[in-house]
């Protein structure tokens, strides 16, 4: 399935070193694997399974075509950016120097003033999550602290089951 043909391109896309791009292809569908040359950290892969889904996975490149409604944090930078045709599904990977705190305040204000309700909130020591849902669609926001003023800032969005 196209978990298989993802976890198969992304074994190849790591373990090389150099910049190339090759397709794979299995019973299940195809992927192409573009792995960057080291100067950017870019890679990607694009996945059709045989039914034709598609998932493109990025990590390193700037985040494009992002619904302009859901908030993404400006001082942070792309880790991973994974797009499915499926549910319209998005999650993204962003990481950032500054306090867990500021970050967390910036996404509650920006989902309400985006039209968003927040439905769920968990707060610990070492991370924030945020469920919210705005027409036929949720999303979900986690913030994960390191306690150096590092924060990771995971988002994903898509329609509702």
């Amino acid at each position: 399935m196209l978990k298989n043909i993802l976890a198969a391109a992304a074994v190849i896309s790591f373990l090389c070193a150099c910049s190339h791009t090759r397709t794979i292809t299995t019973k299940d569908g195809s992927a192409t694997v573009s792995v960057g040359d080291g100067k950017d950290g870019a890679s990607s892969v694009h996945a059709v399974g045989k039914d034709g889904s598609t998932v493109d996975f990025n990590t390193g490149k700037p985040i494009t075509d992002y619904p302009s409604d859901v908030p993404l944090y400006a001082n942070a930078k792309s880790a991973m950016d994974v797009k499915s045709a499926e549910k319209h599904a998005r999650m993204v990977m962003l990481q950032s120097p500054d306090a867990m705190d500021k970050i967390s305040g910036f996404y509650k204000s920006e989902l309400e003033s985006k039209g968003w309700k927040i439905e769920t909130t968990m707060n610990t020591e070492q991370m924030v999550m945020y469920k919210a849902s705005k027409d036929n669609r949720d999303v979900v926001v986690q913030l994960a602290g390191d306690g150096k003023n590092k924060t990771t800032i995971t988002q994903t969005v898509g329609d509702k089951n």
